[in-house]
């Protein structure tokens, strides 16, 4: 049986082995279960606890010695069922103090310089939460966007696009000289201005210049970025854009 499957619903693998050797012996008591689950003794009646009140096993007394079984495997969605309330409860309790933790990561953030992300979620979530400084009008500098960016990851910029430009944000983009099949689609979008780098200057990495900082994305297997928060260094970096625009082709 695939023990992934109780894994993701977050049995820790002492509640699975236990839960799957009672499913095989059906009513048991201890000393059975601890030899078909292979657990110690000293952890078993823990476990069991655990999986008692989690619903999926439940236990009768005969002669004063309990006697475990397994719970009707339709406990399982129930048990799913309460998770998800748990969960949406803990969304709306999180909903409740995120404008605070926004707030003290501002606060936070005009402290530090750098940091430094990890993985496509990392910079997603860095992407976005600097693109909330734009306001409408304001221009989002990108400097030689990579054809395999575009090719991982496209539907997240697509997205991302469908955001910059319900809020206004104009975008000037330059991209590498093999992506043309991806800027013709910028093209055609509101607030987007594109041109091409020339065919020798090819990277697979790009940077993104905001109002007050600058995202450095490296696309490697496992992708990285850092961002620097300097208004003078991104004054700068868009200063060396301006460059880069003018010697770049508009096709």
């Amino acid at each position: 049986m695939n023990e992934q499957i109780f894994e993701k619903l977050g049995l820790t693998k002492g509640e699975i082995k236990v839960y799957l050797a009672l499913t095989r012996l059906g009513e048991s008591t201890i000393g059975p279960i601890v030899h078909e689950s292979k657990v110690t003794k000293s952890k078993i009646y823990d476990i069991l606890d655990k999986l008692i009140e989690k619903g999926l096993v439940g236990y009768i007394n005969k002669t004063g010695t309990k006697h475990f079984t397994p719970n009707d495997p339709h406990m399982i969605l129930e048990y799913i069922s309460k998770k998800e309330e748990e969960l949406l409860k803990t969304k709306d309790q999180v909903n409740e103090i995120l404008p605070q933790l926004l707030l003290q990561r501002g606060l936070a953030s005009k402290k530090r310089v750098a940091e430094i992300y990890e993985g496509l979620q990392g910079i997603k979530a860095i992407r976005e939460e600097l693109m909330t400084g734009f306001k409408a009008n304001d221009v989002l500098f990108v400097l030689g966007a990579p054809k395999i960016a575009n090719e991982k990851w496209e539907a997240w910029f697509l997205e991302f696009h469908k955001k910059r430009i319900a809020s206004k944000v104009n975008m000037k983009i330059i991209y590498n000289s093999d992506a043309q099949e991806f800027g013709k689609i910028r093209k055609e979008m509101r607030y987007t201005e594109v041109r091409y780098l020339p065919n020798k200057l090819v990277s697979p990495n790009w940077i993104d210049v905001f109002n007050d900082s600058v995202l450095f994305v490296m696309v490697l297997e496992n992708p990285i970025a850092f961002v620097v928060r300097d208004e003078s260094l991104a004054r700068s970096f868009r200063s060396y854009f301006g460059i880069m625009w003018n010697i770049s082709k508009e096709l």
